[in-house]
């Protein structure tokens, strides 16, 4: 196993033989639940995050567009190094945030590969990936494994009905699982229900996914001050067995090298 798992302190966890295609994930003890806490398309105001996750010892996966890096409403490459030197993941989401499914394949293999040689290009570790819109299908799944990402990220799954939170390792690490995305009116409350049903259900990983910090400024966004709140309440929740780690450190597997699209 290339890392070892950080930020797991009061959480019992074992290591067992057992790992997705591809992957060379540990699985944790079944009590245990892990949240990841992600940001998709690297907009501005996530760059907030890294005084506020940074404030209760927190990190978080972002998966950026590198087309769009830099322009007027997302975050330069010196943010993106920043967060990364802090211990958060910078991912990837296709160059110009484009719903690959629909793309022919050397077409699609540009929009995923080619993000992530941009990522490598400004020295940062791109692992996992996040489908535009959550659409994909087993070519696009074969697309994003190809260009060398450990893992692919939908956008539903986990439905606090019959599905409480993704497995680890996943039942699919190129089609891994969330609750709903939080908008700027769920409350605090119901994110926080989606970790504690999935501590009731015999643990597992939750990924929440947030796409701006502001107020109001989109349907998807939270405030700063959730956030923070939310942030807090998480960090109090390791003496109980629940932790916070990247996306990469749940899936685990080697850095592999850039391919171009």
């Amino acid at each position: 196993m290339r890392r070892v798992m950080t930020g797991l302190v009061g959480a019992a966890f074992v290591l067992i033989g057992l790992a997705p295609v591809g992957s060379s994930a540990p699985a944790y003890a079944t009590t245990t639940t892990v949240v990841t806490i992600q940001f998709d398309d690297g907009s501005a105001d996530q760059y907030q995050a890294l005084a506020i996750l940074g404030s209760h010892g927190l990190h978080a996966t972002f998966y950026v567009n590198s087309g769009f890096v830099g322009d007027a409403t997302h975050m330069t490459w010196m943010q993106l190094q920043d967060l990364f030197a802090a211990g958060n993941e910078i991912a990837g989401h296709t160059v110009f945030h484009t719903n690959i499914k629909k793309l022919k394949p050397d077409a699609a293999r540009h929009a995923v590969c080619d993000d992530r040689v941009a990522i490598f290009d400004h020295g940062l570790q791109p692992e996992s990936f996040a489908y535009p819109f959550g659409s994909f299908d087993a070519d696009s799944e074969g697309i994003v494994q190809t260009c060398g990402y450990n893992s692919g990220r939908g956008v539903s799954g986990v439905t606090d009905r019959k599905v409480f939170a993704e497995a680890i390792p996943p039942l699919d690490a190129y089609a891994t699982r969330t609750p709903p995305n939080p908008k700027q009116r769920t409350t605090l409350a119901t994110i926080e229900g989606y970790v504690t049903a999935a501590e009731t259900h015999g643990g597992g990983w939750v990924q929440l996914v947030f796409h701006h910090i502001c107020d109001s400024c989109d349907a998807y966004s939270i405030t700063a001050a959730n956030l923070d709140s939310l942030a807090a309440w998480l960090q109090a929740r390791a003496s109980m067995g629940t932790v916070v780690e990247t996306t990469s450190q749940v899936i685990g597997g080697p850095l592999n090298p850039p391919v171009p699209g």
